[in-house]
Parts: C-alpha cells; sequence; structure tokens
C-alpha cells in the first residue's frame, strides 16, 4: 500500500493483544506483530494483561523498552474480550487489529489488511488460521482443525479464496463498525468474536476471509486441553443463541446429533437385531473419520497421521457434549448473558505518544 500524498498519509492502525500466562509464545508473537512492513509511526501496539503470574508482563515492558509504539495496560476483567475492551478504549487508530498472544503474522499483514478493508469497504477482514503443534499430538490436533470434517464451517481454518463468512481469525476492523455495533460482549467467552461479527452483519456490515493474511495459532497440546476447548465452544454456541437469533446453522448440529445418537445406539446394542445396525454404524463414522485424517495428514509422518482421526472424534464429542450442556442450562434457566456490549463512543480517541 502507497501512501496517497502529503495530504493522505498511511491510516492510523491500533493493534491490540489481550493476553495470560503467556510466556511460552510472547516474545514470537510480538516480534512479529513489530516487524511489520508497514510504518512504525503509523501503528500502535496495545497488550492488555489479565494478571499474569509467569513472565509475560516482563517480556512484554522489555519489547516495550525498546519499541516506543508497545505499550502495556491493565485488564481487571481478566478475560479475553474484557481485555480486547480495555485495549480498543485505549487506542487511537481508524482501524483496530485485533492478535492473539500465541499468534503470529506474516510482515505483510497489517498493510494488506488495511489494503483488503479499504479495497472491498468490508467492516472486518482477517485471514486463515494456519495451526502449528510443538509435538506430534499437537501437530495432529493442528491437521484436524484445518480439516472441514472436523471444523465444519469454520472456513477461517481451510478456505483458499476470498469470501464473505460469519466470522474470521482474528481480525481487523473498521474502527467505525465498532462504534456502530458496539465492542466484544463480555457475557460470551470463548465465543465473543462470533458474537461480535453477527452484529455487525446484522447491521448491514461485510466480514471478509482472505488467504493473503494467514495467521500462525499455536493450537492446545494435548488431548485434555482441546477437549475442554471444545467444550466451551459448544457450550458457548448454545449460550450466545439464546440472545442473538441466526447464530445456529445446520452444520452445528452435526456434533450434538453424534452425541444424542450413543444413549439409543447402548441400548440398541443390547439387542441382537439392533447390534449389528450399531456396529454398522459405529464402522461408518470410524472410516469416515480415518479417511478425512488421511486427507488432512497426508505431508506428515505415520505418527501424526494415526493420531488425525481420534483428535476428530475428540473435537466432535466434546463439542457435542458441551452443546448439550448449553442446552440443558437453557432448560433449567440458567442466566448466562449480560447486559448490552459495551459501546465505543464515535470519534472517541485515547490520547497516546504514538498518535501522530
Amino acid at each position: 500500500m502507497e501512501p496517497h500524498g502529503p495530504k493522505q498519509p498511511y491510516p492510523f492502525v491500533s493493534v491490540v493483544v489481550p493476553v495470560y500466562n503467556e510466556e511460552r509464545y510472547i516474545e514470537a508473537c510480538l516480534t512479529s506483530v513489530l516487524d511489520q512492513d508497514f510504518p512504525p509511526d503509523r501503528y500502535e501496539v496495545i497488550v492488555a494483561d489479565g494478571g499474569s503470574s509467569d513472565s509475560t508482563r516482563d517480556l512484554v515492558e522489555e519489547l516495550a523498552r525498546q519499541h516506543p509504539n508497545l505499550r502495556l495496560i491493565d485488564n481487571p476483567g481478566r478475560t479475553q474480550a474484557a481485555g480486547l475492551n480495555c485495549a480498543i478504549l485505549a487506542s487511537c487508530g481508524d482501524f483496530i487489529a485485533r492478535q492473539d498472544g500465541h499468534a503470529e503474522w506474516t510482515r505483510h499483514h497489517l498493510r494488506r489488511s488495511v489494503e483488503l478493508l479499504l479495497e472491498s469497504g468490508a467492516d472486518n477482514v482477517g485471514g486463515r488460521a494456519d495451526g502449528a503443534g510443538r509435538d506430534v499430538m499437537g501437530r495432529a490436533i493442528a491437521c484436524a482443525m484445518r480439516s472441514p470434517f472436523g471444523v465444519g464451517g469454520a472456513r477461517f481454518r481451510y478456505s483458499q479464496r476470498t469470501e464473505d463468512v460469519p466470522t474470521v481469525f482474528p481480525g481487523t476492523f473498521r474502527r467505525s463498525a465498532l462504534e456502530r455495533v458496539g465492542l466484544f460482549d463480555e457475557a460470551y467467552p470463548p465465543h465473543e468474536d462470533y458474537e461480535l461479527n453477527h452484529r455487525i452483519r446484522a447491521s448491514g456490515g461485510r466480514v471478509l476471509f482472505s488467504p493473503d493474511i494467514p495467521t500462525r495459532y499455536h493450537v492446545r497440546d494435548s488431548v485434555t486441553a482441546l477437549a475442554r476447548q471444545y467444550f466451551r465452544y459448544g457450550r458457548a454456541k448454545v449460550r450466545v443463541a439464546r440472545s442473538t437469533l441466526g447464530v445456529i446453522r445446520p452444520y452445528h448440529l452435526a456434533a450434538p446429533a453424534l452425541v444424542a445418537a450413543l444413549p439409543a445406539a447402548a441400548l440398541m446394542a443390547a439387542t441382537r437385531r439392533g447390534r449389528p445396525r450399531v456396529v454398522a454404524g459405529a464402522a461408518v463414522y470410524a472410516a469416515s473419520c480415518v479417511a478425512a485424517g488421511l486427507r488432512a495428514a497426508r505431508a506428515e509422518p505415520a505418527a501424526v497421521r494415526v493420531r488425525v482421526p481420534p483428535v476428530f472424534a475428540v473435537m466432535h464429542l466434546s463439542w457435542g457434549v458441551g452443546f448439550w450442556a448449553g442446552a440443558a442450562e437453557a432448560a433449567r434457566g440458567v442466566r448466562t448473558g449480560g447486559g448490552a456490549p459495551p459501546q465505543l463512543p464515535r470519534d472517541h480517541r485515547a490520547n497516546t505518544s504514538s498518535a501522530v
């Protein structure tokens, strides 16, 4: 992107990064953010820390001493959504670029994101979440999370073409869009991204995916951590659906249907006539997992390939169980939502030394 002349410089961008105990990844994350092919005096980086007990704050402060456009603020709310809102309210950019503490950008990420927003007229643009694992299991999880069989309609994990989508990872927003619809709703972790993007689309805005701006994302490195993550995803989907119509799509019901079928399958397996049907159904599902796993991990060694099919099962079952847990909360009348999301006042700009 070239400047538009002396009276139209590069737009100013605020990068917001919520963190909590990210000492393993934060240096690589911020190095990728600070090493952009974008003028350093035209963007600021605001890290909102939720009270890290490891060396995250020390690492950020050390980098801030070397980079005047980086600063650390506190996130009293501690959650990811609260940290994002704190950082956005402290920002001054015309565009707000979100980054995660365990992810890394390519050098052209900011420049290309702004170009895409200006070219398309979209309100938010994001790229593919390229999962990366630290060991054999992590690599298997990363493969499963790049597969449509594993993640369904989450096209930002595998699409190869520019297209309008329901949500993106992690996203660069027009400030005007956040002024129009409000900030992240802190009542719906970890589904605050989808819920905010739904509000943007419901207001007539567009959410654009582009393969030009991939983000390297470090996945969970154990099956237990993956199961907890997908349980939370499934439960959060129901929580958002209780207050926001239209967020449940047909593919969201596949994993809950699988979980709901298990008790019936157990009863059928106890009968002579039902047992062959249960075995046949289980065989079809297992074969589907294997076939999808071979496609997703075809470039990986055998040690990774053999782990992908059971990872699919963990993702499906955890998401489905989480969905039914959320449905049970709804049936009991458990309150899960709060009030309206925080608002970003129009023309609000924090006073920062990096604003030029």
